[in-house]
């Protein structure tokens, strides 16, 4: 990817979301019941054959109803390629959204956003590179938001499994 083009997605991909967020929270009234805003942190891992990804990520919920959350998702982890006679892996900054519908402690996931990445200079010139992130599947979170978290899921990478603690 072009100098150029590197600078338009990350100018469209701030903007979207400021948008996004920005437009979620503005509400004339709060009712007096709603519950305050809840982070969580999280260590996810994803694996199918030839490529994978692990990172350490925070959440922090932007809207909330009985049955439906919006959360933004920041990370930093690793990612890799492989062909099994070489591997190639870099450094990775994950960025998204998560939206979570369900009652109790069950939720089906969507993830979607952007995966910034610098893969190795072998296999990429070294230059960064920029992947979808697009999972589905199982979370396991108390209703109150505190507490463990797990989740399970399918992507772009793979299988994978999450594990964290919400606060």
């Amino acid at each position: 990817m072009n100098k150029g083009k590197s600078k338009f997605v990350i100018r469209y991909l701030i903007v979207s979301t400021v948008v996004i967020i920005s437009s979620l929270k503005i509400n004339g009234q709060s009712p007096k019941d709603e519950k305050a805003p809840t982070n969580s942190v999280s260590f996810d891992c994803a694996t199918f054959k030839y490529i994978g990804m692990c990172s350490f990520n925070l959440e922090m919920q932007i809207t909330h109803s009985e049955h439906f959350k919006m959360l933004a998702n920041v990370g930093i982890g690793g990612w890799y390629v492989t062909d099994f006679s070489k591997w190639y892996v870099g450094p990775s900054i994950p960025l998204s959204l998560n939206i979570l519908v369900g009652s109790g402690n069950n939720y089906v996931e969507t993830d979607f956003g952007i995966r910034h990445t610098w893969i190795s200079k072998q296999y990429y010139s070294g230059k960064f590179s920029f992947f979808p992130i697009f999972n589905v599947g199982y979370r396991y979170q108390k209703p109150n938001g505190n507490g463990l978290i797990f989740r399970t899921f399918i992507g772009l990478t793979g299988l994978g499994i999450g594990v964290g603690k919400a606060f």
